[in-house]
């Protein structure tokens, strides 16, 4: 999600300020450490924090540029309001939203 085509598309809304804001500066400091891995790890660790399960670490991606880029939204849901799943009773709650993709993959 480092590149413009990724970043600003509708599933990843609102990831710019993570990336640029809190990622950056500890990239920076670790620079051998990959994006790949430093998603992930922040991802996780959010998860985490909000009182969801503790997802498996596994180390070593390497960071890439998409060769050939893919049209948005990449078979994800969008990130911000109105949310059109089937079953999302209020298409305005995004914690709702949140909680019918975590559901649905058994989280």
């Amino acid at each position: 999600i480092r590149t413009d085509h990724e970043i600003k598309a509708p599933p990843n809304a609102g990831l710019q300020k993570a990336i640029t804001a809190y990622l950056k500066p500890i990239k920076d400091q670790v620079p051998e450490v990959s994006w790949a891995d430093l998603i992930q790890l922040a991802g996780a660790v959010s998860v985490e924090c909000m009182g969801g399960p503790v997802i498996p670490m596994k180390y070593g991606r390497l960071d890439g540029e998409p060769k050939e880029l893919v049209p948005p939204p990449f078979g994800l849901p969008a990130a911000m309001p109105p949310f059109q799943q089937p079953g999302v009773k209020d298409s305005n709650d995004p914690a709702e939203h949140l909680r019918f993709v975590f559901y649905k993959y058994g989280m």
